[in-house]
């Protein structure tokens, strides 16, 4: 099966502005997340799907395959649609949706993704067990209840399951506290059925795409891994990102290998 990452790769953001071209440690954010991208095995072609002349600009320079896209996309998923369902997606029938923010998530983290969608699955994300109450409480944090077979029956900025009874023991693989990790891999099929589907009343209250899926009868599967060194969200993770990767490509090396 022949698998296409699509970063998307979108000039606006509220809270760290031009977020895609800061520099850190000698390199933009985009081109950190391509070059992570780009040493998942198994991965067949990686291309940047943006909305900014800006950024098609800089990912040509750093060699990187990049696609200028609508500017009306109201989610990543919509970007990431336009890619892979039209020329540059031809003969792809795995497309993963790789965060263009992400510049430390683990290879093999991926890869186990992607290979639940080879197995079968529509789609494919990512959860780590959550390790405090503060990081359970938080609305930035979005969590996921998941059923015995894999598969996610809930994503919520709530904190989710709530305990009747027992406080929550966090950091246990097993669940049933998890904190998902925005990556998605999609069969072909299922990524043009979810973007043919309207905004859902749930997506509509939460501000989470995946629960447009789910309510289309979507199945989405549930890779639990051990928890990655967080993304670049708001201007504090800048400094943490320029004090990692300022120690050079062994360092990501050393990330990409990591198990899951």
């Amino acid at each position: 099966m022949t698998v296409l990452c699509v970063l998307p790769a979108r000039i606006g953001s509220q809270r760290i502005p031009h977020k895609p071209l800061q520099r850190i440690a000698g390199r933009s954010l985009v081109e950190w997340s391509w070059m992570a991208a780009s040493g998942v095995p198994g991965i067949d072609r990686v291309v940047i799907a943006t909305d900014s002349e800006e950024i098609v600009t800089a990912a040509a320079d750093f060699g990187a395959e990049v696609c200028l896209t609508s500017t009306r996309h109201e989610s990543g998923t919509d970007r990431v649609a336009e890619v892979a369902l039209g020329e540059w997606g031809r003969g792809a029938a795995v497309v993963v949706n790789f965060q263009a923010d992400e510049p430390f998530l683990p290879a093999a983290a991926v890869r186990a993704a992607v290979d639940a969608v080879k197995a079968g699955e529509d789609v494919a994300t990512l959860a780590c067990p959550i390790e405090n109450e503060e990081e359970w409480m938080s609305p930035a944090v979005v969590k996921v209840a998941m059923a015995a077979n894999g598969r996610a029956l809930y994503f919520s900025r709530a904190a989710i399951p709530h305990p009747r009874d027992l406080a929550p023991q966090f950091g246990n693989a097993t669940g049933p506290w998890l904190r998902h990790i925005g990556l998605y891999v999609y069969s072909s099929e299922a990524l043009e059925r979810w973007v043919k589907l309207p905004v859902s009343p749930l997506e509509a209250v939460e501000r989470l795409e995946q629960l447009r899926a789910l309510e289309g009868g979507i199945g989405i599967h549930v890779c639990v891994v051990d928890a990655p060194e967080g993304g670049v969200d708001v201007p504090e993770d800048l400094e943490r990102a320029e004090r990692i990767l300022s120690k050079g490509n062994d360092h990501m090396h050393g990330i990409q290998e990591a198990h899951v």
